[in-house]
């Protein structure tokens, strides 16, 4: 066991994208004792990644947090997967996304309107909204975290179809919240509970890093 330094940079470090996509066919639903385990270290780690650092409260209901995280659980999923193909006719990769997946959490951020202002006023606003939606993404990366750490597998999509008015009346969103995050989870049990193919996909950047964008300031031009 490391320091809690190396076991935080081993987790930042093996965290690694993967889209794993499905039928309804191919994945078993979620057992309900397995469901109840997960609904815990889940629902935990969301208020823990509540902790991310945010510069100015936004007020919304009584909340001064600028993001809002959707939960839907292994059914609630499953009907989404259905509603994406049957009702709404599409064949992209988001009904598959949420056939394959346990659960989803889906992270949204509440910009400031800039409609009714205008000059200085709105500028400040545009900046507010960059700080809101910084922040928000902060609590989105907390959480990827949290559950690689648990062993959840996990993927942060930016939602495609999943930020349409249709999914975010079905799934009682108000349209005042901005899709950011469409958080893909697969339980580890789950894999050994496949029925049929499932197509799993890693992320295309990670072979891209470098360290090219660290810089040492290496003298103060006045």
């Amino acid at each position: 066991m490391g320091t809690d330094v190396e076991v935080l940079e081993n987790t930042i470090r093996s965290r690694v994208t993967e889209k794993v996509l499905g039928s309804l066919e191919s994945r078993k639903p979620v057992p309900a004792s397995l469901e109840s385990i997960y609904r815990t270290k889940i629902e935990s780690a969301l208020r823990t990644a509540g902790w991310a650092p945010f510069h100015y409260p936004r007020d919304v209901d009584g909340l001064a947090e600028p993001w809002r995280a959707h939960i839907l659980w292994n059914s609630e999923v499953r009907d989404l997967s259905r509603f994406l193909s049957e009702e709404l006719g599409l064949t992209s990769k988001e009904p598959q996304l949420a056939a394959a997946c346990s659960a989803l959490v889906v992270v949204t951020w509440l910009p400031e309107e800039t409609d009714s202002v205008s000059g200085e006023t709105a500028r400040k606003v545009s900046e507010r909204n960059r700080e809101h939606l910084a922040a928000t993404s902060a609590m989105v990366q907390n959480f990827l975290l949290l559950m690689t750490a648990q062993g959840i597998g996990n993927y942060w999509s930016s939602g495609g179809a999943i930020r349409s008015k249709e999914v975010f009346a079905a799934l009682g969103i108000p349209p005042t919240e901005h899709l950011l995050a469409a958080v893909f989870l697969e339980y580890p049990e789950m894999k050994d509970l496949t029925q049929g193919q499932v197509e799993r996909k890693s992320g295309g950047l990670r072979e891209r890093r470098s360290m090219g964008w660290l810089r040492t300031v290496s003298e103060f031009r006045s």
